[in-house]
């Protein structure tokens, strides 16, 4: 009964990963990556302030408040890649025109090979603009290198090579970042996406193999858990305990006081089955009142031990529905199996043996023939 009780790792993990990427928190990561970029062209500007390239300077005026723009309208917009992706524009743009106006020296060509991998590393629904913004990239450079030779007469030169190695080593690790920073984004989206999707798995098959009304298993799961338990026998001598317990007048509760009351008895058993089932032991919602439950590397006194649990229980507790108090019994038929026998066999030696205790007074364990 391990996985009906509580959640396991991966559930937890799973869960962790929702909180953090709550549609708030997803703003935030786009907010970081965009507050980012907006440092980048304020830097770069007052780099071409003190450089006097009063035409970038102007260009990162723009640049500037685009990205404040794309900060405010990141909070509004469905799909958020389209952000991300008019700011690998304005990257691409600005890489364009520094380099018609610098050359090739400062290296701001570097940035329109950079933003093709990082173009295709936002998810997306919408898979032609990656090749969309990664043509116009490609070509842009491709047009660069065609028309402009390393040594062209640009409008802006330097003859200090420190000043070109300053600029360079800026670009290096902005692109870097850049990079680094859409890397990691997609691998914390697709490792969310992943896990996830196995989330989903494990609740589909939850939701095949689980009673909805007392979360036991149903009958068709249960039957994979014994052939599981059987498997799993240490020696073909090993012993599992099967048990078929059957709640007593369980149709006159139905006729007297309503199937909601019944349905309420249903869960109350089904919740102590669930509490007292030894470890590694399942329990089943068997049919209609009946429950059926396999304890694996047991004996029948561990059996009937579960079984006086359940009677300890029952009787000790009293339902109340509106002004009338009445108390539940069940009657269990077990037996023992090895792995050599059938497990039809088995659970139709347990079946025989509830009958025997309903016509023998119900409200106790039969365990013999």
């Amino acid at each position: 009964m391990d996985s009906q009780n509580g959640t396991n790792f991966l559930r937890n993990f799973v869960a962790e990963h929702k909180q953090f990427f709550e549609p708030q928190n997803e703003i935030s990561i786009f907010t970081i990556g965009l507050a980012a970029c907006l440092c980048a062209h304020i830097s770069y500007f007052v780099m071409f302030y003190l450089l006097g390239i009063k035409e970038l300077m102007i260009f990162n005026v723009f640049s500037i408040l685009t990205y404040i723009i794309l900060i405010i309208v990141v909070r509004f917009v469905h799909d958020r890649s389209l952000v991300v992706y008019i700011g690998d524009l304005e990257i691409i743009l600005h890489a364009a025109y520094a380099t018609h106006l610098l050359g090739w020296q400062p290296d701001f060509a570097m940035f329109f090979i950079l933003i093709i991998p990082a173009t295709f590393l936002t998810k997306t629904q919408k898979l032609y603009i990656p090749f969309l913004i990664g043509g116009i990239s490609l070509g842009l450079y491709l047009y660069f290198k065609i028309s402009l030779d390393y040594n062209a007469d640009v409008k802006y030169t330097f003859d200090d090579n420190n000043i070109v190695r300053a600029i360079q080593i800026t670009n290096a690790v902005i692109g870097v970042f850049v990079m680094l920073c859409a890397a990691v984004t997609n691998i914390m989206i697709r490792e969310y996406m992943e896990f996830q999707l196995i989330d989903q798995r494990e609740t589909f098959k939850k939701l095949a193999s689980i009673d909805p009304l007392t979360n036991l298993y149903n009958r068709r799961a249960m039957n994979e858990n014994i052939r599981t338990i059987r498997r799993n026998c240490r020696t073909p001598k090993s012993k599992y305990v099967i048990g078929i317990g059957d709640i007593d007048n369980f149709k006159s509760i139905n006729d007297t006081y309503g199937h909601d009351t019944g349905d309420k008895v249903l869960v109350y058993v089904s919740n102590l089955f669930i509490s007292t089932i030894p470890d590694g032991g399942y329990a089943a919602r068997w049919g209609g009142e009946e429950f059926l439950f396999i304890i694996p590397e047991s004996s029948i006194e561990a059996g009937l031990a579960f079984t006086e649990k359940i009677h300890k229980s029952l009787r000790a507790h009293v339902f109340e529905i509106d002004d009338c108090e009445f108390g539940v019994t069940m009657t269990f038929g077990i037996s023992v199996g090895i792995q050599v026998d059938k497990i039809d066999t088995v659970i139709t030696k347990a079946d025989k043996r509830l009958y025997k205790g309903k016509n023998n007074g119900k409200n106790h364990t039969e365990y013999t023939d």
